[in-house]
């Protein structure tokens, strides 16, 4: 693996590096031809929402930013949540992580509901109403798309990674309804 992810941090390093090793994993499994579209596309916070572009799908990276991790235990660059959009999710891919009503799981939705990870992402409070400011202030998003032909292999670019980012928030909507049981 290159120097695009740090073991350490838990972080995306280099988007470029990443899409590299990815592209050498499949050429070493002579699938290369659908790695050929993928590109990635930089959010630094403060960010503002977007439409998928037209015949694309992504993996998104919601991370948090350099001046706002340096001042938490997380750290700067932590990725929180790693999720992906299909060619017709637009509203998955544009504004369901940043309103914790408007889906069943949600970036915003954990960041409030996991009060226990509050002081270890620095947050002091933060209300329902409050959450998809937050997120649009204090996190970087990383975008990376396909051509939408090319979507079959949309659930291998999100495990691989989740895989080497190791969100904060992974599977934590799941492991809190068991406790909670709601």
């Amino acid at each position: 693996m290159s120097a695009s992810f740090s073991r350490q941090r838990r972080m995306i390093e280099n988007p470029e590096g990443i899409i590299e090793d990815l592209k050498a994993s499949f050429r070493r499994q002579k699938t290369e031809v659908m790695t050929k579209s993928l590109t990635h596309e930089p959010q630094r916070a403060p960010h503002i929402p977007h439409a998928l572009p037209a015949g694309k799908c992504a993996v998104y990276v919601f991370s948090l930013s350099a001046a706002y991790g340096a001042r938490c235990p997380a750290g700067a660059h932590r990725v929180l949540k790693v999720g992906k959009a299909g060619p017709n999710s637009n509203a998955r891919f544009q504004s369901q992580h940043y309103n914790p009503k408007s889906s069943g799981s949600n970036l915003a939705k954990s960041l409030v509901r996991m009060w226990f990870l509050h002081p270890y992402l620095g947050i002091d409070e933060l209300a329902y109403d409050d959450a998809g400011k937050w997120v649009r202030a204090n996190l970087d998003r990383d975008n990376f798309y396909l051509d939408a032909e090319h979507d079959a292999i949309l659930g291998i670019l999100e495990t691989y990674l989740k895989g080497i980012t190791g969100p904060v928030f992974e599977g934590a909507e799941d492991a809190l309804r068991t406790i909670l049981g709601r």
